[in-house]
């Protein structure tokens, strides 16, 4: 590979498939190696003329849960992924994590969207490390429904972008992570319900050194992408699915996302009760 894209008197096809590498793997499908590029990215430019078929959207955000989840393992020391995308999804939808005294631009038809935050200096509100991760942990800790903004790019996000509602398996190459809007269906203009069980993995194994992360998914899942009932929210499956507010729930979702969550990230010393009560109180209307 190296020998044939850094030739002198390449073709104006390896020229672009040079580019197309540099650029791939220096935002997107970002590693830990620095100044490399993982060679599957090439699997993707052999046809230029196929490039715009392809799902490159959904390939990044399979990369970075992929590199999220490594992360959380506690032998970790970083993170990799398309951090940018990471960011500016913060931005968006916790103001309070915004770079101070700073209201984002109306970006035009054409530009990126992240382009809003270019120049912009990170939250200048703790300069010492040594706090700054206690600091951010509490600053999560004091959210509340009102200090999110549900949806920040479009009331009914699937109109813009009709793939957003899909539900299934997305791919980078060897990698496949799940994906399920029924998690998140505020975001999407909907009240949010009690979601079903997640799906399983053909296997899965999550060590503590990230470098053993494992999930294998069989490749049947991929034919839901093609399949139209993936991309849409069945209406008869939910009662009065238009929410009323920014953040409604259905009666019985909040018992069950403090059964089934970690609703803090810090644990302070006191009763464990105390700290799920408190954290209901604080997720409800």
């Amino acid at each position: 590979m190296a020998s044939r894209y850094l030739q002198v008197n390449g073709t104006h096809v390896t020229e672009a498939q040079s580019y197309l590498l540099l650029m791939l793997g220096s935002t997107l499908f970002v590693d830990k190696s620095r100044d490399r590029v993982r060679p599957v990215v090439n699997l993707f430019l052999d046809e230029l003329e196929e490039i715009d078929q392809y799902s490159w959207a959904s390939g990044t955000l399979a990369w970075l849960y992929r590199c999220l989840g490594q992360a959380s393992r506690a032998g970790a020391r970083g993170v990799a992924g398309c951090l940018t995308l990471l960011q500016c999804w913060i931005y968006e939808y916790f103001p309070g994590f915004r770079p101070s005294h700073f209201e984002p631009p109306v970006v035009g038809p054409d530009e990126a969207w992240a382009s809003r935050w270019i120049g912009q200096p990170a939250t200048g509100s703790v300069a010492d490390p040594s706090v700054r991760l206690a600091f951010y942990r509490r600053a999560l800790d004091s959210l509340t429904p009102a200090d999110v903004f549900w949806t920040p790019f479009h009331q009914r996000p699937h109109l813009e972008v009709r793939r957003s509602l899909y539900t299934g398996v997305i791919r980078f190459a060897d990698i496949g992570q799940f994906y399920d809007p029924a998690r998140c269906l505020r975001q999407f203009g909907y009240r949010q319900m009690v979601p079903p069980p997640p799906s399983r993995p053909q296997r899965a194994d999550r060590p503590e050194a990230p470098g053993g992360y494992v999930i294998r998914i069989p490749e049947s899942f991929d034919a839901a992408w093609d399949a139209l009932l993936s991309h849409m929210v069945h209406i008869d499956m939910y009662s009065q699915p238009w929410r009323t507010y920014p953040y409604e729930t259905t009666a019985d979702y909040l018992d069950w996302f403090v059964a089934h969550s970690h609703c803090r990230v810090l644990r302070d010393d006191g009763d464990a009760d105390r700290l799920v009560d408190s954290a209901a109180v604080r997720f409800d209307h």
